[in-house]
C-alpha cells in the first residue's frame, strides 16, 4: 500500500511536524543520499583538510603563546589560523548552500511528479538546484547587509549606555525566530521579492513564534547529538596529537602516516554525516513554514478556488 502524500502546505501540530520531517527522510532517503553525495561528499573531503590545518595551527599558536613565543611570530602564526578558519567557513557556507538547494528541490519534485522520487535523475533537479543556490546568495548578501546594520547598531549603543548593548541582544535572540521562515519563503516562492520574503517571515514568525522555536530547538538538539558522537572520535586523534607534542613527548606514533591518514578519514566521515544530518533542520523549517502559510493565508484553500474557477 502506498504511504500518503506528505504534503507541504498543511496545518500540523508539534508531533506531526515532527513525524512528518522524519517520515519525509524515511521515504526518500534513496535520492536524497544519492544526491547529496555527489555534492557533499568532495566538499566534506575539502573540509577535512582545512579543519585539520585549522585545529593544527590553532593549538600550535596556544602552544606558543603559553610558551612566551616573540610576538612577531605569533601575529605571523595567529594570521595563518586566521586565514584556515576562514577557508573553513567558505567551505561550510558552500556546502550548506548545496544542501539546501538539493533538499528543497527534491521536496518540490516529490509533491510535483507522479511518482514522487522514484527513478528521479540529476538532470531533472540541476535547473532549480542552480536557481536555488541564486537565490540563496541573494539571500546571504542582504542577510550580511542586516547584521552589518545590527552591528553598528549595537555600537551606537554601547556609546550611550552598555546596557542597551545587553538589551539589543536580548532584543536579537527574541527576533531570530521572526527570519527563521525567509529562506523557505524565498526559495519555495519564485514570485517573491528578497523584502517581502523578509516582510512576510516576520508575520509568519510572529503568529508561529512557538512552533518555531520548539520545532527547531528539538531537531537542532537531535542534529547536534548525533553529529558530536560522531565527531568524537576524530575530536579525540586531534586532542591526543596536540597534547602529546605540546608534553615534548615522542611524536613518532601521533606524526606518522597512518595515524594522519586515519584522522583524515575520520574527519571526512564527520563532515559528511554532520552536513547529512543539517538536512533535517532543513526539512522541519520547510514543513513548519508550510504550516503557517496554510494556517495565516489558507494557500491550499486559494488553490482550490483558482482551480475550481479555471473549469
Amino acid at each position: 500500500m502506498e504511504k500518503p502524500l506528505i504534503k507541504l502546505y498543511r496545518i500540523r501540530t508539534f508531533g506531526e511536524k515532527l513525524s512528518d520531517t522524519f517520515d519525509f527522510v524515511r521515504e526518500n532517503w534513496r535520492p536524497m543520499a544519492r544526491f547529496l553525495t555527489y555534492l557533499l561528499l568532495p566538499l566534506s573531503l575539502v573540509q577535512a583538510f582545512v579543519e585539520t590545518n585549522f585545529m593544527g595551527g590553532y593549538m600550535d599558536y596556544i602552544q606558543k603563546i603559553s610558551k612566551g613565543v616573540q610576538q612577531s611570530g605569533d601575529i605571523s602564526q595567529m594570521l595563518s589560523w586566521m586565514g584556515s578558519l576562514g577557508l573553513m567557513m567558505l567551505v561550510q557556507y558552500l556546502a550548506i548552500m548545496l544542501l539546501v538547494a538539493v533538499v528543497y528541490t527534491l521536496m518540490q519534485q516529490y509533491e510535483q511528479r507522479p511518482q514522487r522520487l522514484q527513478g528521479i535523475v540529476g538532470e531533472e533537479l540541476r535547473p532549480d538546484v542552480v536557481r536555488l543556490c541564486g537565490r540563496q546568495l541573494i539571500l546571504w548578501l542582504t542577510s550580511f547587509v542586516l547584521l552589518v546594520v545590527f552591528g553598528l547598531f549595537v555600537a551606537l549603543m554601547a556609546v550611550i549606555h552598555i546596557g542597551m548593548v545587553i538589551l539589543a541582544f536580548v532584543l536579537l535572540l527574541v527576533a531570530i525566530p521572526l527570519f527563521a521562515l525567509v529562506t523557505p519563503i524565498f526559495l519555495f516562492e519564485r514570485n517573491t521579492g528578497i523584502v517581502d520574503a523578509y516582510m512576510k517571515s516576520i508575520r509568519l514568525g510572529w503568529n508561529t513564534w512557538g512552533g518555531i522555536v520548539g520545532l527547531g530547538l528539538v531537531l537542532f538538539i537531535i542534529v547536534t547529538i548525533v553529529a558530536s558522537i560522531v565527531e568524537t572520535p576524530w575530536s579525540i586523534m586531534i586532542m591526543l596529537k596536540s597534547v602529546l607534542t605540546a608534553q615534548g613527548a615522542e611524536a613518532g606514533f601521533v606524526s606518522s602516516f597512518g595515524y594522519t591518514a586515519i584522522q583524515y578519514l575520520l574527519g571526512v566521515i564527520s563532515n559528511y554525516i554532520s552536513n547529512l544530518l543539517m538536512s533535517l533542520l532543513y526539512i522541519g523549517i520547510a514543513y513548519q513554514y508550510g504550516h503557517a502559510c496554510e494556517k495565516m493565508d489558507g494557500v491550499t484553500v486559494d488553490r482550490d478556488i483558482e482551480n475550481f474557477e479555471t473549469l
